[in-house]
């Protein structure tokens, strides 16, 4: 769905009333207009003073990437309380929610629907809120800049691959991870629709890897003016590419969060939407379509496809409130109050 100015004026009108969800801390306001932020698009709610700045994994210092690692694994050590299947900590929480959306009476409302990348940021937004609300992290979220990595045929140079990191490939028969902060890693949800115990596993495949996240498959997908074939092309190529060749873990659609380069993935993958949207705020701000079933995993209903509307509702089984689509569409609206750089 494309709007006219005058649509975006009153959604921006209307997010402006929503208060975001207290973050217990902001970083790097910006005194100045940068391309952190999309110039205009501040809200009552949002303004550039408390605006947070969602920072490449190499751009942290040391201090911050252990802070946030450290609240990584905080998370994994809270207990559940989400009460979904198989939930043993606060992190499996998160990695329940995701497979739970794959599994729900209409199947996947996730994945291959227009409500894709709204809910992910969604998604994103809990991340965040947990680490900073129950684990006391102050820093900048981090990202992973895979489109840099692919084109320098060098998929796997960042550091947060290293041991004092998120660790690197799989290993033996079984592909563990077997370095890093996350080698002692046991999954309870999944594969799949499985509940067992196993191993953080990865299992990468470097040049599918490479041809799925370089400039020529992001500029192929960027050629879209509207959003409807823009996510289609992103969600195929750059999202499913990179999920499917890291492997192990993340290749598990389902229980892919399991991983925590899960959400490093799809920082990026929002930071790629963001970027979008900059180009064209106005046309491109609140455009949204496409089915909210899954057509690949379903019969067309009855009544036919609903599409994607700025009102459908986001839902997250109560670890946070619900909220519309229209709420994340801007990320300095209110509901949201972030940039990248």
């Amino acid at each position: 769905m494309k709007f006219s100015s005058f649509a975006v004026a009153l959604a921006l009108a209307a997010s402006t009333s929503a208060a975001a969800v207290p973050l217990a801390t902001s970083n790097t306001a910006q005194t100045e207009s940068t391309s952190y932020e999309i110039p205009g698009f501040f809200s009552r709610n949002c303004t550039r003073e408390k605006m947070t700045v969602r920072k490449e994994w190499r751009h942290l210092t040391t201090h911050e990437q252990n802070s946030f690692l450290d609240s990584v694994q905080c998370l994994m050590n809270k207990p559940a309380q989400s009460g979904l299947t198989a939930t043993t900590s606060r992190f499996s929480d998160l990695q329940a929610l995701h497979r739970g959306m794959t599994n729900t009476v209409y199947a996947d409302i996730i994945h291959h629907v227009g409500q894709f990348l709204p809910w992910h940021r969604y998604y994103m937004h809990i991340y965040e809120s947990l680490l900073r609300n129950e684990c006391g992290y102050s820093g900048p979220m981090p990202w992973w800049d895979e489109q840099k990595d692919a084109d320098s045929g060098n998929m796997w140079q960042s550091s947060m691959w290293g041991a004092d990191a998120f660790g690197g490939n799989g290993t033996g028969s079984d592909y563990c991870v077997r370095d890093g902060r996350f080698s002692n890693l046991t999954l309870h949800i999944g594969p799949g629709d499985e509940d067992t115990d196993y191993c953080l596993r990865r299992a990468w495949d470097t040049e599918k890897a490479i041809a799925n996240a370089n400039s020529t498959a992001l500029e192929k997908c960027n050629a879209y003016n509207t959003y409807a074939p823009w996510w289609n092309c992103i969600s195929n190529i750059p999202h499913k590419g990179v999920h499917t060749y890291i492997g192990g873990v993340m290749a598990d659609i389902k229980s892919s969060p399991g991983d925590p380069i899960f959400f490093m993935h799809h920082m990026y993958i929002d930071r790629v939407w963001w970027k979008w949207q900059q180009q064209d705020p106005i046309n491109r701000l609140y455009d949204i379509s496409g089915p909210t079933l899954n057509h690949t995993a379903n019969v067309e209903p009855a009544g036919g496809w609903q599409n994607a509307t700025l009102h459908y509702e986001l839902s997250s089984f109560n670890i946070m409130p619900n909220t519309t689509i229209a709420e994340v569409m801007n990320t300095q609206g209110g509901y949201l109050c972030y940039g990248y750089d």
